[in-house]
């Protein structure tokens, strides 16, 4: 099914002469707006750097005392009793050791930086309430789950300083690796880069619990990887330079779990890793020492038809995967490290600047091997998994056309040429419809594009089917360089007049206007 619609759905962008000269112009503008920004500028500031990230500081090279990975905590909410389950999220200051021996200014829910995985589970309604104890506004946006616009966190649910927001819905998402983070407009950049962030684990009591490793903190271990620069005090570096208000926020030190370079101590049997590239805007490619490969078995919207091999794996801004790593053979007390490169993908028109370019790789973490197999680990992993069918475009399906642009002569990255208004509603979708969304990336780099409240499945990138890995449900995608990308997307289950974004996920392109909103009707 997905081969015949890609084929159906190139051979309609083939058949469109208007389509192809469209396209031939923006190629043709973006080309010469970057080569007119690219002479305005040299070293660091450079345009002609977009998209290439700065080098990141090597955890691995230091001889310093290594510390122990932070297991983020689970909070497991509270019955409600009626069959329901409530959590509590306070959003406050606090400080930090993100690097040793150096206390930071931070944010965080419920402690000093970052927040505990709510274990949500499908079907159970859910209540969460967040405070707000910034001393500034915020929002609390669900990222990945399918639920009321009224209650999505987004820019039009502001929650005032010292006030609190509460969001109920029933989970309609499959098991998966979601998060929440802020998303007030022009400030969610600052705001996560201070330390905002926390993950939904969404449970599917179909799915038998011995079919994945799922012993949080013991063989189903949670990694949030955020880059972020700091000071000469040791305080969290947000001033964007002139090249940032393009690329996006770029630190030089890489933390996992808030922590950079930190050891975590490993059973010598199948472990599960859910990893979230929670950067502002920075893309990592990740893979293992020893060439250790890693089986994925999900993607951010929920678990594949069976696990894919890979041996290295690309995570964009907003992106999740999670993986089973066998460490049942690596000798008792070696370590793997977990390594981390920058793709910079797309960039450059052709005119020979490295698409694809990969920066040379840091240690983000180790793996010490040195704990036993524990009770109860699985001894093989599973063949084939329960994933939740995709979204299908049929035949006749509405089509409509984004077309990620802007960034000339200075201004800021926009979809279909239109800066975000937070008063004006860019379109309205039939309630419960599948349509096919194409978007097409005139810019010089890529942009991971994430559509709020919606189920979605990726049909094709310039034509062709999607890679295994990219299949299934989908909610945060990258569209690299003058390539275009379909999606069937689902569109919210009831009419609301309560706007849906759908935008960049670099968060200082969403921050600078890269984003639209739509309500279903």
């Amino acid at each position: 099914m997905l081969q015949e619609e890609a084929s159906a759905l190139e051979s309609a962008n083939q058949s469109s002469s208007v389509d192809q000269l469209r396209r031939r112009l923006l190629r043709g503008a973006a080309g010469a707006a970057l080569a007119q920004l690219a002479a305005c500028g040299g070293g660091h500031d450079n345009m002609m750097g977009q998209g290439i990230a700065p080098p990141l500081i090597d955890a691995g090279a230091g001889s310093g005392s290594q510390q122990p990975l932070p297991i983020i905590a689970m909070d497991q909410g509270l019955d409600d009793g009626s069959g329901g389950r409530s959590f509590s999220l306070i959003a406050q200051r606090g400080s930090a050791q993100l690097l040793s021996g150096v206390s930071s200014n931070t944010s965080g829910y419920n402690g000093a930086v970052l927040g505990p995985a709510l274990r949500l589970r499908m079907g159970q309604k859910t209540t969460i309430r967040v405070q707000n104890n910034l001393g500034e506004a915020t929002t609390t946006h669900w990222h990945g789950l399918v639920v009321p616009a009224a209650v999505d966190g987004g820019p039009h649910q502001a929650i005032a300083p010292g006030a609190a927001w509460e969001a109920g819905f029933t989970v309609a998402n499959p098991a998966s690796t979601c998060w929440y983070h802020p998303h007030l407009h022009g400030a969610t950049g600052r705001q996560v880069a201070s330390g905002l962030a926390g993950l939904l684990i969404v449970d599917d009591p179909a799915i038998p619990p011995a079919l994945l490793p799922g012993t949080w903190g013991v063989d189903d271990l949670a990694l949030v990887l955020q880059d972020k620069r700091f000071t000469a005090s040791g305080q969290i570096d947000y001033a964007l330079t002139a090249n940032e208000q393009l690329t996006g926020y770029m630190g030089d030190r890489l933390l996992v779990n808030g922590a950079f370079g930190p050891v975590w101590q490993a059973p010598q049997q199948w472990v599960r890793l859910r990893l979230l590239n929670g950067c502002n805007a920075r893309t990592l490619t990740l893979r293992l020492e020893i060439s250790l490969p890693m089986l994925q078995v999900a993607n951010e919207g929920g678990l594949l038809g069976a696990p894919v091999a890979r041996t290295s794996i690309a995570l964009a801004p907003g992106e999740r995967a999670e993986v089973l790593v066998d460490f049942s053979a690596v000798a008792s007390g070696q370590e793997v490290r977990l390594y981390a490169g920058t793709v910079a993908s797309g960039i450059g028109f052709g005119m020979g600047l490295g698409a694809g370019f990969a920066a040379s790789e840091v240690t983000a973490m180790t793996f010490r091997v040195s704990l036993p197999r524990q009770a109860g680990a699985i001894a093989l992993a599973p063949a084939s998994l329960p994933a939740a069918p995709s979204v299908a475009a049929g035949a006749g399906a509405t089509i409509r056309s984004f077309d990620l642009d802007g960034a000339m002569m200075g201004s800021s990255f926009t979809i279909n040429s239109r800066s975000f208004d937070i008063n004006r509603i860019d379109l309205a979708v039939p309630a419960n419809k599948v349509e096919v969304w194409r978007f097409f990336n005139a810019t010089g780099m890529a942009h991971p594009m994430h559509v709020h409240g919606v189920r979605m499945s990726l049909l094709a990138r310039d034509g062709a089917a999607p890679a295994v890995h990219e299949r299934g449900l989908r909610d945060t995608f990258s569209v690299d360089s003058m390539q275009s990308v379909a999606v069937a997307v689902q569109t919210p289950a009831v009419p609301s007049s309560t706007p849906l974004m759908l935008h960049c996920h670099i968060l200082e392109h969403e921050d600078a206007g890269m984003m639209a909103q739509f309500i279903s009707v």
